[in-house]
């Protein structure tokens, strides 16, 4: 039975290295490629960038409708043939009226909201870009980690695969313990786990990429590795932070939202004051011109034409042909403190976001710290896991020179190759994880990613 046991153990163990194995030689067939390829790819696919593309445009089309509104004036055909008493009149009434606002001196406050909210559309695009290549990277290297993990649990389950053989021979023989049988025999079901497991992780790291860039989610491309970082020179804290608080995107948001909140203000104002304008009107035969200019600047205008009754209807005069010209004055002197309200929930807001702007800086020097000394800790375990590679391919080469003399088994250089393969894959999942705190840093202090094959551009206030 026991036989029988690690047999099944042996066999389910190569039925997985094989599946590994079809996979590689299935990338042998497909297209290998690059992290500027990845980056490309999904920014023409992600969702969150193309709906950020689309609000970009309605807010410009929104905005062209709110600058153009001197030059689009309202255009109305209107009519009415009434029935008295079931009685067909047959006197038709008629009319077309053209009229507009025109903003002499300043933006209408419509425009001005257009031109913010474009902003605000144009800010959201460019964070959804950038959180579409970081999260692009992101996957990428989970995948390149991945991969790293996996050939190292393959290797592990090699070993004790090895380990349980040569254990099982030793019990026939009666040179091994039944405890140190079943001691291999966990040995290698744990490492059978662990290498299912690691199958799954990269499985779903390449699902996670393959729905980034659009493709089905079984598709299976081969990544190059990312180069090496560059050297760095010593970031200085206090620096970044002032680049940081120059080019904060939250501070632009909180002045935006200040700006809305000031024009509301200012419309709503402006109707608890008394409204000055100097109108004047001049009615001919078939047609009748209304203007009006208020101390703000604003020249409305109407040109109505029709029929006699519409004309009527419509008109301050009853003679035919007629002008006059005078002053209109309004005043709202109470709506129940509707208005006073609302000019009181404004300033309220005002000084909301008054108080945020003044502790933004402080805000933004934590976020730059958080993001420096993830930097330099990640730099730091490159460093040291550089050291144990270094110290593992040592160890390797003595032992290889000592199984040649017979001072050591197979059994163990297998175990040296085994934590000289993790060693490596430590350094190399190391710098993956220097690179991951590279683009954090980028992120932080608001700094376009850019891609350049399977590189990632540093800037030059870094490098």
């Amino acid at each position: 039975m026991k036989k029988s046991k690690t047999f099944l153990w042996g066999v389910h163990l190569i039925w997985l290295l094989s599946f590994f194995s079809f996979g590689v030689s299935q990338a042998e067939e497909i297209e290998t490629i690059n992290l500027s390829y990845v980056v490309e790819k999904v920014l023409a696919n992600s969702p969150e960038v193309l709906n950020a593309r689309d609000a970009v445009e309605t807010a410009k089309l929104n905005l062209s409708s709110s600058a153009s509104q001197s030059l689009s004036p309202e255009v109305t055909l209107s009519g009415n043939w009434p029935i008295i008493n079931g009685e067909d009149t047959s006197e038709m009434t008629w009319g077309i009226s053209i009229k507009d606002a025109v903003y002499l001196f300043d933006k209408s406050p419509t425009e001005k909201t257009a031109q913010i909210l474009l902003q605000e559309a144009e800010s959201q695009l460019l964070l959804k870009e950038e959180e579409a290549k970081v999260q692009a990277i992101t996957y990428y290297l989970e995948i390149v980690n991945g991969e790293k993990d996996y050939s190292v649990a393959q290797k592990a389950a090699e070993l004790y695969q090895i380990l349980l053989e040569d254990q099982q021979r030793k019990w026939e023989e009666g040179n091994a313990s039944s405890i140190d049988l079943l001691k291999a025999q966990e040995n290698l079901e744990n490492s059978r786990f662990l290498l299912q497991e690691k199958e799954r992780e990269l499985k779903l790291a390449r699902e996670n990429l393959n729905q980034l860039m659009g493709v089905p989610l079984d598709t299976f491309f081969s990544l190059t590795p990312i180069s090496s970082p560059p050297p760095f020179r010593e970031l200085d804290h206090s620096s970044l932070s002032l680049l940081l608080q120059e080019r904060s995107s939250e501070k632009d948001t909180l002045q935006r939202e200040k700006e809305k909140k000031e024009i509301q203000k200012k419309e709503t104002q402006k109707t608890t004051q008394p409204q000055i304008a100097l109108a004047g009107q001049y009615q001919g035969e078939d047609f009748q011109t209304q203007l009006s200019l208020n101390r703000e600047g604003i020249l409305s205008y109407q040109i109505q034409g029709g029929n006699p009754s519409y004309l009527r209807n419509s008109s301050y005069f009853s003679s035919p042909e007629s002008w006059g010209v005078g002053l209109e004055v309004s005043w709202k002197i109470w709506d129940g403190k509707v208005t006073s309200n609302q000019l009181e929930a404004a300033e309220i807001e005002i000084n909301r976001i008054e108080r945020e702007m003044e502790i933004l800086p402080q805000a933004l020097s934590l976020k730059v710290e958080k993001a420096v000394n993830q930097f330099l800790q990640t730099q730091s375990n490159r460093e040291l896991t550089s050291l144990v590679r270094q110290s593992a391919q040592d160890t390797y080469q003595i032992m290889e020179e000592q199984l040649k003399m017979g001072f050591i088994t197979n059994r163990e250089l297998l175990q040296s190759e085994l934590q000289t393969q993790q060693a490596e894959a430590n350094y190399q999942k190391a710098e993956n994880n220097l690179w991951q705190a590279i683009v954090n840093l980028l992120r932080t202090l608001e700094e376009p990613i850019q891609v350049e094959e399977n590189q990632i551009v540093i800037p030059s206030f870094l490098s």
